[in-house]
């Protein structure tokens, strides 16, 4: 492979290409891929670099990877028409082989023997940890399940029992606090944690139980289950990588989570001393979690619900503003007072001229070019009772507008159909915090009580269409709206975090009973998704090209091995994302043969 290099008028860009010789055996080349613009590998790695130096860095990186694999000539001797050794595992997971060698990248060895050395057990327990977590990712099932999965499927069989498992998970349980304390310093090591913005949500689990226990206690379930459930906060870092979770009880306040996860990270992850923004949304940004994170050098990002706010305050939120066109400066008013409302009650553009205020009466929302845009307005607002100040920052964007009503089109469909059903049980308009809301008693007979769509309440809730709040502690001078807007956007990674553990590694239902086994089942499922997002980041540095979650673990799953006596063979079709997954994990499956003492060199280096 070498190094091209196009210069236009416009750019210059670089591309790896590879000669070879064609169908009539005439030497050519062909180009392999694009490494980018100058331009646009500047705006990656920084203004200074020197782009040509970079891109015969990195070809000649390519060219010593290519020639440490570079094939070998390996005999060997097969009998047609024999039957192998009877019950002979012939098929094994390289995906998995990939995962347990990101997971050594995080001292997990090292990691279970100190915690061996504290108890008195004889089974090995970064086994079962490894194979619990790599399992998690590419085939979630019970932990019986798993030990069977392990044993059909992974290179390494079991040097455990199945009953160990469960020996294992009060172990886990117990040492919870410091596994992930050691494995968030570990990943450091792997990939730059941004500990700049933290994230903190919480989520639920429901379980499949009439009756509460400890930690199993009926709360207000994310799904509208009517079961027992176990809450979990999560902290992430601000590329949305976990950094820390614990569970609680169903019927806990989730605000009061916040605080001790908080100071916990704080002080054992060794942050005390790193500025950092806490960010949330609403339901956890009570005045006392607020002023924990104005603290040392915390400061907070946490979204204002605007229902919740009082009527003089939704009033200048909901306000449009003065429009200088409809209503243009009388002759009889203060010019000086004029002023004054419009910087209190107009709107500014984000990105755009900060002097200029305007009316979202004037604003055309059919004009494709204002689809996009986001309008602004600001002010800092003292809590009543306590006296705390925050600056409030509120938001209008004709697209969250859209999608707001798209949404609620959906949700009165399925209203209707709830209505239609005229099931009294599930039409319980008490319940006002999902689709119900719009669903109202239109006939209060004893016998024959008939329901309706709420238009009253579509219009009450079409008010707040396209408008959005976030209260900061962060002064004008330290954080611009933009800059604001920007981090509280990454609050859709703890979400994709949250699929991802429900939908993915399919982290409920949970198979187990007791308390310190569910915890020990969460720490599963928070390494498991630590180790998958550590996993993506690497991808999408390397390929800048952003792959489904769904796509990488697909890819894992369908890259097996077949044995072919001491040799393997890849068995699997490979495509794109099987090559960029080659390329980080540093070795190749797609071969004709490998090795065993290259596999054992690729899990000992």
């Amino acid at each position: 492979m070498r190094l091209s290099i196009s210069k236009s008028k416009n750019a210059i860009s670089y591309y790896v290409i590879e000669s070879f010789r064609d169908e009539k055996g005439n030497s050519t080349s062909r180009i392999l891929f694009k490494l980018g613009t100058q331009a646009e590998i500047k705006s990656k790695y920084g203004q200074h670099i020197d782009t040509t130096q970079w891109a015969r860095d990195y070809v000649a990186k390519l060219n010593a990877s290519n020639k440490k694999n570079k094939p070998v000539n390996v005999s060997i001797s097969l009998i047609a028409n024999t039957p192998y050794q009877k019950h002979e595992q012939r098929s094994f997971s390289a995906g998995q082989l990939i995962l347990r060698k990101e997971l050594d990248k995080l001292g997990l060895k090292k990691l279970c023997k100190d915690i061996s050395c504290k108890y008195d057990f004889k089974y090995d327990i970064y086994q079962i940890i490894e194979h619990l977590v790599t399992a998690r990712i590419l085939a979630p099932c019970s932990k019986i399940a798993t030990y069977d999965y392990a044993k059909e499927n992974f290179f390494e069989q079991p040097k455990y029992q199945a009953h160990d498992i469960y020996r294992a998970l009060s172990v886990i349980a117990k040492e919870s606090d410091t596994i992930q304390e050691k494995l968030f310093k570990n990943s450091n090591n792997d990939i730059k944690r941004d500990t700049s913005v933290l994230f903190y949500d919480c989520t639920n689990f429901f379980f499949e139980i009439n009756q509460e226990d400890e930690i199993r206690r009926y709360g207000l379930s994310k799904e509208h289950r009517p079961n027992p459930i176990v809450q979990l906060g999560l902290f992430t870092d601000g590329n949305g990588i976990p950094l820390a979770f614990h569970i609680f009880p169903g019927n806990q306040n989730e605000q009061i989570s916040l605080k001790p996860l908080e100071k916990h990270i704080i002080k054992d992850f060794e942050l005390n001393k790193a500025k950092m923004i806490v960010c949330t949304d609403a339901d956890l940004a009570s005045i006392e979690n607020r002023k924990l994170n104005t603290t040392m050098k915390r400061d907070f990002i946490t979204i204002q619900s605007i229902k919740k706010m009082s009527a003089k305050e939704q009033e200048w939120v909901l306000s449009t503003g003065r429009s200088m066109h409809q209503d243009p400066l009388r002759e009889d008013e203060n010019i000086s007072k004029v002023k004054t409302d419009l910087l209190n009650n107009n709107w500014r553009e984000a990105g755009a001229n900060k002097d200029v205020y305007i009316s979202l009466a004037d604003i055309d929302e059919e004009d494709p070019a204002n689809f996009d845009k986001i309008f602004y307005k600001e002010k800092y607002i003292i809590d009543p009772e306590t006296k705390f100040e925050q600056r409030l920052i509120v938001t209008y964007s004709i697209k969250y507008k859209r999608y707001a009503r798209h949404k609620r089109e959906n949700d009165l469909r399925r209203a209707q159909k709830l209505i239609d059903l005229n099931n009294q049980k599930k039409l319980n308009v008490s319940a006002k915090d999902d689709i119900r809301k719009y669903i109202k008693i239109a006939n209060k007979a004893k016998k024959d009580v008939k329901y309706e769509v709420d238009y009253d309440e579509i219009k009450k809730q079409e008010r707040f269409d396209g408008f959005y709040a976030v209260c900061t502690s962060l002064s004008k001078e330290e954080k611009s709206v933009e800059d604001i807007i920007n981090i509280n956007r990454g609050r859709w990674q703890i979400e994709e975090g949250f699929r991802l553990m429900k939908t993915n590694l399919k982290s409920r239902p949970v198979y187990v009973q007791l308390k310190d086994h569910i915890q020990a089942h969460f720490v599963i499922c928070f390494i498991s998704l630590l180790l998958f997002r550590l996993f993506e980041q690497k991808l999408l540095k390397f390929n800048k090209k952003f792959i489904t979650a769904e796509e990488i673990i697909s890819s894992l799953k369908k890259m097996n091995l077949i044995k072919l006596r001491n040799h393997y063979t890849g068995a699997f079709k490979s495509d794109a994302n099987t090559d960029l997954i080659h390329e980080v994990a540093g070795i190749r499956f797609d071969c004709e043969l490998i090795t065993q003492s290259l596999l054992n060199a690729y899990l000992k280096t």
